[in-house]
């Protein structure tokens, strides 16, 4: 009986190549002082509506 069985194997899987990542540049000296003035407009903003909260 053993003799009429076919047997398969695994196809063998290539390893997966990682996700080549880009190099980070770094931020630019401005950045940060261009995140503090928007914080700052949306404070002054939210104050100035006189919103209810």
């Amino acid at each position: 009986m053993s003799d009429n069985v076919i047997k398969f194997r695994k196809p063998e899987k290539k390893p997966e190549e990682p996700k080549k990542q880009r190099p980070r540049r770094p931020l630019p000296n401005w950045a940060p002082f261009l995140g503090l003035l928007i914080v700052a407009l949306v404070i002054f903003f939210v104050q100035r509506g006189g919103g209810t909260a």
